[in-house]
């Protein structure tokens, strides 16, 4: 059985400060069970329950309507072609349709792809130091 501590669950805001009251202790069976293969069917039932999800609900919610809005829009202003290769006319001419330049996304997705990088070899050297700092500990 997992062992988590006994502080009531409805006391704790869900968050940072209620990590402590979450933290598991594994069995070798519940590793198992936790690493399996099928376990992406059963994480992605539980994506609305999770803490993750419930820290960033109303971003993404946020996020999500105004793609919507603006796709929508876009249909509405200037016509659309379904998947069966049917083009649809707009409904209306007079509004232009909303967009962004393509420029500063083509001028940034160099510097992130380098931080991105930087950034993943910095948790990959502390992963490291890590595991050498435990291989010390337990030999």
């Amino acid at each position: 059985e997992l062992a988590m501590s006994t502080k009531p669950a409805d006391k704790v805001v869900y968050g940072e400060e209620s990590r402590k009251y979450r933290r598991t202790v594994y069995t070798h069976k519940e590793w198992v069970e936790h690493r399996s293969a099928d376990r992406f069917l059963k994480n992605l039932s539980t994506l609305p329950t999770s803490g993750i999800y419930k820290n960033l609900a109303k971003e993404v919610v946020a996020t999500t309507l105004v793609a919507t809005c603006v796709v929508v829009y876009n249909c509405i202003v200037g016509g659309y072609t379904d998947f069966d290769g049917n083009a649809h006319p707009a409904l209306t001419t007079a509004l232009s349709i909303a967009g962004l330049p393509l420029v500063p996304f083509t001028l940034v997705t160099p510097s992130l792809g380098l931080l991105l990088v930087f950034r993943t070899n910095t948790s990959y050297t502390r992963w490291d130091e890590a595991r050498k700092a435990w291989g010390l500990n337990i030999n």
